[in-house]
């Protein structure tokens, strides 16, 4: 049994459909069944039982599960070790970051390649919180208040937030406007984790959220075009065309740090991309912060 049939099979055992592994491991959901159908036949064993909803382990397949996860996370161990041995300037980077930080960090990238132009880059936008354990990514820039202990890196700045509205918005005439009083836009359930939500919940009535989307940008877009208040970080919300900062909010502050996994710490490479942006970024703290404006703050 060779590892590559194990990718497979890990692959739709944690996803539960063939797509779904198909996405993980980059290839098509054909391929994947070829696959694992070619696991079944070598090993004669019935590893999946096939649902309409998706693939379900059987009890041979729930065995061989637990072997290949050991064999799985000692491999995803020892690849990440042996990258924390390299000692170049030069090869791949991967980072994951957030959408609304893409600009800034393409900036920040062109230069450092002045300076390393050995150095290549694979940068993911998403959401979701990459498993640097795993080796899903060298480096993320993520929004955290307490990054796990298995990670180290550079924190960069907290997060302030502010309400903001469209020039043209009559609370954008107020200089102490009754927030409860106007429509607003808020993120959906599936961004339910977030303070920004949180805080719309706990200060301004239901029925006063007109607009609900999972994206900060269209956030911003909306507010641009007039269809209530929302809440968006001074570093968006300060740069958009056409809008106004009413009041800043200083509860439930974040930070953004950028993280690698202990292993990868001493890499050149990584430890370079890390210095460059952790020093890049600095030339933001005072809009990150919400220093670029002088208004009021809101206080509950």
């Amino acid at each position: 049994m060779d590892w590559e049939s194990l990718k497979f099979f890990l692959a739709v055992a944690r996803t539960g459909t063939l797509a779904g592994a198909g996405r993980t491991l980059g290839v098509k959901h054909s391929t994947v069944l070829r696959r694992i159908a070619s696991l079944e036949i070598s090993t004669g064993l019935k590893l999946f039982d096939r649902h309409s909803t998706g693939y379900a382990l059987t009890e041979a397949g729930r065995e061989m599960l637990g072997a290949a996860s050991v064999v799985d996370e000692e491999i995803v161990t020892l690849e990440r070790r042996l990258s924390g041995r390299d000692t170049r300037l030069t090869g791949t980077v991967r980072l994951a970051t957030l959408g609304v930080l893409g600009p800034w960090l393409c900036e920040a990238l062109a230069g450092f390649r002045l300076l390393h132009p050995g150095i290549h880059f694979e940068v993911a936008i998403s959401s979701a919180i990459v498993n640097l354990a795993r080796h899903e990514a060298d480096i993320a820039v993520r929004i955290s208040n307490a990054p796990p202990d298995t990670l180290v890196g550079r924190r960069i700045a907290s997060i302030v937030h502010g309400v903001y509205a469209a020039d043209t918005h009559p609370a954008a005439a107020t200089s102490h406007p009754n927030l409860t009083a106007y429509d607003w836009i808020s993120y959906n359930s599936s961004r339910s984790e977030l303070a920004q939500f949180r805080w719309i919940a706990a200060n301004i009535p239901a029925e006063r959220v007109v607009f609900r989307t999972n994206d900060t940008d269209l956030m911003l877009s909306a507010v641009q075009a007039g269809l209530g208040l929302a809440i968006l970080p001074c570093y968006l919300g300060d740069r958009g065309s056409g809008v106004r900062r009413l009041t800043t909010i200083l509860e439930n502050l974040h930070e953004i740090w950028l993280l690698t996994h202990r292993d990868l710490r001493r890499t050149p490479r990584i430890r370079a991309v890390i210095d460059f942006l952790a020093h890049d970024m600095a030339r933001y703290r005072d809009r990150i912060e919400g220093r670029t404006q002088e208004v009021s703050v809101y206080t509950s």
